[in-house]
This record gives C-alpha cells, sequence and structure tokens, in this order.
C-alpha cells in the first residue's frame, strides 16, 4: 500500500477499535442496547466526517504538489514546501521534494557559472569559434568569428556554411595551414574541425586559428640568423678583398712608364671597381642587418598629429596631404614610427608621379587606423612584397617594407599592402593601438 492510500484509510484504522468494541456489546446482548446503537451511530458519522476531512486535506496537498511541480518543470527551483505537525506521517514526501529542488537549483547555479566561464573563455580567444548544427546552420560564434566575418552575430547565426563561405573549410585536413581571405580579414590561418553533439543532433565545429604573425614572426627569426651568417661569412671575404685591392691601387705607378697605357687604365679602373664594389656590398650588408638588431619597442602615448607634420616637413614634398582625426593619441615608439611613416610616404611618392599621396588617419575601435595613399600604378603581381631582398625598385634594397611589418608587429599592430578601389594606386594601411582610454570609432 503506498503511502497515500494509507493517509486515506488512516481514519478508518482509528475508528476500528471503538466499532469492533461496540459490535461485541450488540452481540452479546447489552442490557442498553439503544445506548450502544446510538454511540455506535456517533462512532459512525465521527468516522466519516474524518475520513472526509482527510480526503479534503490529502487533495489539498496533492494540488499544492502539483502546483510545485509544474513551477520545477517551468525552471523555478526556488520554490520549497513548509512542513507542518500533520504532515510528519507522509513518508517523508515533502522533505524529498525540497530535496530535490535544492538540488536542481544547485544544478542550475553550476550549469550557469559553467557557461559563463565557457562564454569568457571563447571571447578571449584569437581563434573563431563556430558551431553548426546538424543542417549545417551556424548556431554560435565568438566575438573573434564576428570579426572574421566582419558581421554581428545577430545577421550570421542561422545561416548556412556554404552561405558564410565557410563550407569548403571542412574540406581541408584538421590541422592543416591554409591562406584564406574572408570578410573581415585575410592571412594565413590554422584550420581545424571536429564532430559534436547537441540537443541528440550531431552538429560540425569549426576552429579558424590565425597564423600570420605567428608565422612571420617564424620567418623573421630564420632570416635574421640567415643574416648574421651571410654577414659574417661575407664581410670576412670583402674586408681583405677591399684592403688588397687598396693597396696594389697605391703600389701601382701614377705614371705609366713601364706598362703599356691602356694596360695600365686597365688595371687602376679594376682594382677602382674591386674596391668600390666592396665597399658597396659591406653597405650593403650593413642594412640587411638592421633587421637583425632592431631595437625592441618603447611604446608611450603620443600625438599623432604632430608626428606626422614633422615627418612632412622632413620629406619637404608638398605632394603630401595630411588629413588626421583630432587629438589622436596612440601608444607606440615615436622614433621607429616616424621612421616606418618616412619609409612608407617615400615609396608612395617615387610610385606615385605628380600625384598627391594622402597621409590620413581615423579611429578604429580600440586601434588607430592610418593610411598611406597614392596615386600611382599599383602594387607588382607578386606575393614576396614582405619577403627581405625582394624589391622591384632599381637600386631597392628589399627591406623597407619588412623593417616596417615588424616595427609595427612589435608594438602590437599591424601593416598592409593593397591596391585602391577607387582610384589606379595603393594603400599601406598601418594599426597601432590607441593610448589609454581611447577607443570611439569615428
Amino acid at each position: 500500500m503506498t503511502a497515500a492510500e494509507r493517509v486515506r484509510w488512516r481514519p478508518l484504522w482509528l475508528a476500528a477499535p471503538a466499532m469492533a468494541a461496540l459490535l461485541l456489546v450488540l452481540a452479546v446482548g447489552a442490557p442498553r442496547p439503544p445506548e450502544a446503537a446510538l454511540l455506535l451511530g456517533c462512532v459512525l458519522l465521527l468516522t466519516a466526517a474524518l475520513w472526509r476531512w482527510q480526503q479534503r486535506g490529502s487533495g489539498q496537498r496533492l494540488r499544492t504538489l502539483g502546483g510545485l511541480l509544474d513551477a520545477l518543470r517551468e525552471g523555478d527551483y526556488s520554490v520549497r514546501v513548509a512542513r507542518t505537525a500533520r504532515d510528519r506521517d507522509d513518508d517523508g514526501l515533502l522533505q524529498r521534494f525540497n530535496a530535490l529542488a535544492q538540488r536542481l537549483q544547485d544544478e542550475q547555479r553550476d550549469s550557469h557559472e559553467s557557461l559563463q566561464l565557457l562564454s569568457k573563455t571563447l571571447a578571449a580567444l584569437d581563434g573563431a569559434v563556430f558551431a553548426f548544427e546538424q543542417d549545417q546552420r551556424l548556431r554560435l560564434l565568438n566575438p573573434a568569428g564576428e570579426r572574421l566575418l566582419g558581421a554581428p552575430a545577430e545577421q550570421l547565426i542561422g545561416q548556412t556554411a556554404q552561405a558564410l563561405g565557410l563550407a569548403d573549410l571542412f574540406a581541408l585536413a584538421s590541422g592543416s595551414i591554409h591562406a584564406h581571405a574572408f570578410a573581415g580579414q585575410q592571412g594565413r590561418w590554422q584550420i581545424g574541425h571536429a564532430s559534436l553533439r547537441s540537443r541528440s543532433q550531431a552538429g560540425r565545429l569549426l576552429l579558424v586559428q590565425p597564423m600570420e604573425r605567428a608565422l612571420r614572426e617564424e620567418e623573421a627569426q630564420a632570416f635574421r640568423r640567415l643574416l648574421r651568417v651571410l654577414s659574417h661569412e661575407i664581410n670576412n671575404s670583402l674586408t681583405p678583398i677591399a684592403s688588397i685591392a687598396e693597396t696594389l691601387g697605391r703600389l701601382l705607378p701614377a705614371e705609366p712608364a713601364t706598362l703599356d697605357p691602356e694596360l695600365h687604365a686597365d688595371l687602376h679602373n679594376g682594382l677602382g671597381l674591386i674596391e668600390q664594389r666592396s665597399a658597396a656590398l659591406q653597405r650593403f650588408l650593413g642594412g640587411y642587418a638592421r633587421l637583425a638588431r632592431l631595437p625592441a619597442p618603447v611604446p608611450a602615448p603620443l600625438d599623432l598629429a604632430p608626428l606626422c607634420a614633422r615627418v612632412r616637413r622632413l620629406l619637404g614634398d608638398a605632394r603630401v596631404q595630411l588629413d588626421l582625426a583630432p587629438a589622436l593619441r596612440l601608444r607606440a615608439d615615436a622614433d621607429q614610427l616616424e621612421q616606418v611613416l618616412i619609409n612608407l610616404l617615400r615609396n608612395a611618392l617615387e610610385s606615385g608621379g605628380d600625384a598627391p599621396v594622402a597621409l590620413r588617419a581615423r579611429r578604429d575601435g580600440a586601434m588607430a587606423r592610418i593610411e598611406v595613399i597614392d596615386g600611382g600604378a599599383g602594387l607588382p603581381p607578386s606575393d614576396n612584397l614582405f619577403v627581405p631582398f625582394f624589391t622591384t625598385k632599381p637600386g631597392g634594397s628589399g627591406i623597407g617594407l619588412v623593417l616596417s611589418r615588424q616595427i609595427l608587429d612589435a608594438q602590437g599592430g599591424g601593416l598592409d599592402l593593397q591596391p585602391r578601389t577607387d582610384a589606379p594606386g595603393s594603400v599601406a594601411t598601418l594599426r597601432l593601438p590607441l593610448a589609454g582610454g581611447e577607443g570611439d570609432a569615428q
């Protein structure tokens, strides 16, 4: 018999001894049967009243428990049952209900804290995270994913991987590095994907980790090691060659008394050429050695407008036009940033003919976006613009762009070159962090 049935029949059990005694009196022929019969009737009426009251109380408790269960089903786990004296014999039903509600509330709190931790972790990741449903529709992404696709989550949730341009990434081997241009960013990325289950349905997880800066740093380290070896070995050979050529040149007589004049001239010019080219090669290697000896930046708050005005005066070219947002303060190394702007503006002036060169700066979130815009012939069709030793200019050293990018990377920024979309020419885009307290986009 269940606890509810025991509660329901409790009044009859209480009245059973009295009813048995009265029936015994009637059976043996008590001297005053009318009184006994009357007493038996009273006992029966009292039993019926108790049974009816118990039924009403049991129904009320059942309705109360039903309401409490509805509250649990709706997710309100804070409800509790206040126990009374008459509830003590209900087999701990109310106690078990309160324990269940407490456990559900604890699990809800733990789940909420875990979700908060997961949300903060995803927001802090540099890599983009995309979670897709079984039908390949996007269910979740982190802020890095929004930046990668160049749109807020409200516009992206619910779209298919094909519509977002991500479907082809699932065909790549997980862990591979792939160059790709997304709507918001471009570069080299490490692609990872895996299966997942959500709400008993199979889904897919896509991870897009930026590798451009790490690969550039690895390449820069390799070039630094190469330059140190080349500089050491070549200088060890160039120095005695230049010295011997200079000595032999001094040993030649000023007037070709014993030598054929033509032979004397050839010897003199040849030794001079050897000495000249040896010195030129030493200067050439000295320029590359700057890549290996680039000092660590010392970032500090600085006003961009005075620095840009100083660069324009140093170049002394009226074609340079400034278009700067007011009161723009960066956190950067002023000397190194000045050198970067000089390099980029010189490149723009040399490629643009008589066209003006615009130096423009705006706020872009927590970063400053500085653009050097020229009206020249545009960028050459090559992916080696930021590779040391590569140059398209006669007499160029091929270190200006590499050095500029390394300077900006070391200060938490970046450098990118793109062709103009509104006119012939190219755009060099610098990004540097704003000084503390600034970050309103303009």
